[in-house]
Order: C-alpha cells, then sequence, then structure tokens
C-alpha cells in the first residue's frame, strides 16, 4: 500500500516533467525514480530485523563443541588412552611405594609422564595423547576452550562415562579420572600432604590449583585427538 501512495503524491513531478525540455525531462524523471527507490527503501528496511554482528556469530561458532556417539572413535581413542595408562601406572605406584615423601613420585608424574606421552605419540600417526585438567598443576596441561566444556560436562553430570566430541579438523575422545586414594598423597589436601613434598610443589609449581581433592572426585582426563 505504501508504494501506491508514494507513486501518486509524484504524479505532479512526472506532469511537470513532461512540459520541459528532452534533457530536463530525462534528468526529473531520474530524480523521481531515486526517491521513489529511497522511499520504498526506507519502508522495507523498518521492517527487516537488524542483523547480528558477524564477529558475534563467528566467536559463537569457534566455541561450539559438538558431543556425538561414534563408537569407532570411541574405540580408537580409547585403545590408546588405555595403552599408555597401562605403561604409567606400574611406573607411578612403584615409585609411591619407595619413597615415603612421595618426591619421587611427583617428580616422576611431572616429568617422565610427559616424556612417556611424547614417546607414544612419535611412534603413532593420526592420534595424539594429552593430559588435562580444570585444577592443573603443570601449566603444560592447561585446557583449551574444548577442554574446558567437556571437563565441565563431566563435573555437573557427576559422570566418568568417556565422551567424544567432534571438533573442525579432529575428533576428541576424554577419559575421565577419578581421585583414587592414591592420588591423595599428591593432591589431598595440603595439610595431608608431606611437608617435603609441600615444598617441592610450592618451588616447582608456584601457581599450583592441584590439591585439596577428595575421594572421588573428578581429577582431570586423558585425552586422544584424532585427525579426520
Amino acid at each position: 500500500m505504501k508504494r501506491q501512495i508514494y507513486s501518486l503524491a509524484l504524479i505532479p513531478m512526472l506532469f511537470m516533467a513532461c512540459a520541459n525540455t528532452e534533457p530536463k525531462q530525462e534528468e526529473v524523471k531520474s530524480k523521481v525514480e531515486t526517491v521513489v527507490e529511497k522511499k520504498v527503501e526506507a519502508v522495507l528496511d523498518a521492517r527487516m530485523p537488524e542483523p547480528a554482528p558477524a564477529v558475534v556469530v563467528a566467536t559463537k561458532a569457534q566455541n561450539m563443541v559438538t558431543f556425538i556417539e561414534n563408537k569407532k572413535v570411541l574405540e580408537d581413542g580409547m585403545m590408546h588412552i588405555d595403552a599408555f595408562m597401562g605403561s604409567m601406572k606400574p611406573t607411578l605406584k612403584g615409585l609411591l611405594q619407595s619413597d615415603s615423601t612421595h618426591v619421587t613420585a611427583m617428580g616422576a608424574c611431572g616429568s617422565l609422564a610427559p616424556k612417556m606421552i611424547g614417546d607414544y605419540n612419535k611412534q603413532i600417526t593420526g592420534t595424539k595423547l594429552k593430559r588435562t585438567a580444570l585444577k592443573y598443576r603443570n601449566p603444560k596441561n592447561k585446557p583449551d576452550k574444548a577442554d574446558k566444556m567437556v571437563m565441565d560436562e563431566f563435573v555437573n553430570k557427576k559422570s566418568f562415562k568417556p565422551i567424544v566430541i567432534e571438533l573442525p579438523t579432529q575428533y576428541r575422545v576424554y577419559k575421565p579420572l577419578k581421585v583414587k586414594s592414591s592420588c591423595l598423597l599428591c593432591h589431598g589436601a595440603r595439610n595431608d600432604i608431606s611437608p617435603e613434598l609441600v615444598k617441592m610443589i610450592d618451588r616447582t609449581y608456584p601457581k599450583d590449583m592441584a590439591t585439596g581433592f577428595q575421594l572421588g572426585e573428578f581429577r582431570g582426563a586423558v585425552v586422544a585427538e584424532i585427525q579426520k
């Protein structure tokens, strides 16, 4: 209806243009068309909702994590995770038993475990392992945004079932770790940790967040990153 009203309002202008010479007639006609187009566009724009800013859309897309159920990806990831953990556990258990202060065990966990993961990753193609936690001790294990979202899921649901997510270039399989009695020797309340170990933690990891855990809590995760 508004388009018709604008056209009728401009009829007198068209009539005056016809009485002038040819160049002026074309000039007036062009001006009339321009005015009509602008008024119609203004009406249409008023009816259209404003689009969301491109930056906001891009930011939201980058933060998206897709939780999926993929049996093959889960099996492949867990195979590598279990293989690594199977080789690490006996070593760590022996060190905990051999040193009552547990300083040696923590030293191994901080240096030996990353080396073992590095060596394991060199032997396989298309999959990389890593350790991460919400309350991490070693800054190298700091989680990224996807890691945080998945681990928040473990905590909120109080679940210890492995999770698979899909990202643009890879899949990730997360095996959650539950705090056991042996974990408390290095990650329990600071008053319950040996004084020697507390000194080592403060000296080596001044920004440590990995103490104060209780039995059965979510500790962190071992992650298998599988390239597509």
